[in-house]
């Protein structure tokens, strides 16, 4: 056995290893059905990044064994900085060290090109226990735990009554109420961003339903948003299959009127009427009255997303 730089000729082994890495974790719920981890991607999809211009050769390495690839550590260079797009090892050969001499391998070369930390690029499910030990071993420690993000499920959902408080008024989003939704948008999250962003981010996707999506009015100004997708992806529609509730958010002015509790409960019915169940969403610890509200109605944290970072000496 011995460990050498990855060489895109070897791509399609390499995606395969991967692949088989990870199908164990095809029984458990993903934590985001827009964005599916590892588990979920196909060997094509896998192979197409392994010879993309993204991945850094000279700081992924491989430990081949009877001339395959049976442990990996693959680095790419992305938007969000230099860090690892997948470490895998082969189940027969796990426990021997292997993932850890291919990080080693790759973060000496990474220590010549990368002055910022460098991070897991792709977030580790927290439930994946064996993953976090084996990061924090080697010395990979967790970004802020209050802001990670949680994912959230609820399941047997049965539609309920909708009874806007007095002076607002429920509908479904309008191509017209963009311009709105992404100002009350802005506000809710104290961020900042343009209409265009949520047409790129979600009426671009097949999925896009704008029935799905309602808005509180009150006095001719959105005051509070959420939207539903119904989720059916062909790559394994018997896991990656349920509703994902998006950015659900009341103005500061208007919250504890319950506005929060009715834009969901628009979504939670709307989602059971096309049978897209489990529903998740996605939020953070930090996030407290969002969670009581959320487990009000029934939703369970199932997991957490974590990025691990390490900075180089």
């Amino acid at each position: 056995m011995r460990i050498e730089r990855y060489r895109p000729e070897l791509a399609e082994e390499v995606a395969a290893l991967i692949h088989r890495a990870f199908a164990e974790h095809r029984n458990r719920v993903p934590l985001n059905l827009l964005d599916p981890p590892v588990p979920w991607a196909t060997t094509d999809e896998l192979a197409d990044t392994l010879t993309g211009e993204t991945v850094l050769r000279d700081a992924s390495f491989l430990a081949i064994a009877d001339g395959r690839p049976i442990s990996a550590a693959i680095a790419v260079k992305a938007r969000e900085g230099i860090g690892w797009w997948r470490i895998a090892t082969d189940p027969e050969h796990r426990r021997e060290g292997l993932a850890r001499r291919c990080v080693r391998a790759g973060e000496q070369q990474l220590a010549r090109i990368c002055t910022q930390p460098i991070c897991t690029l792709t977030t580790v499910d927290g439930r994946w226990e064996v993953a976090e030990r084996f990061l924090a071993a080697l010395g990979y420690e967790l970004e802020d735990p209050e802001r990670r993000n949680i994912t959230m499920m609820c399941t047997d959902w049965r539609s309920r009554e909708l009874t806007p408080p007095e002076g607002y008024r429920l509908t479904t989003l309008g191509g017209d109420d963009i311009e709105q939704w992404t100002c009350c948008r802005n506000i809710v999250f104290d961020a900042q961003v343009e209409p265009d962003w949520f047409r790129e981010r979600f009426q671009s996707r097949p999925e896009f339903d704008p029935s799905g999506w309602y808005v509180v009015w009150r006095d001719g100004r959105i005051v509070a948003i959420s939207g539903a997708l119904a989720v059916e992806d062909e790559r394994d529609p018997k896991w990656l299959r349920g509703g994902m509730i998006e950015y659900v958010g009341v103005v500061p002015e208007e919250r504890g009127r319950k506005l929060g509790e009715l834009v969901v409960t628009a979504c939670l019915n709307w989602l059971a009427e096309r049978g897209a169940s489990p529903a998740l969403l996605i939020t953070q610890p930090f996030r407290v009255p969002a969670i009581r509200l959320y487990e009000k109605l029934g939703f369970q944290t199932i997991g957490a997303w974590h990025r691990w970072t390490k900075r180089l000496q």
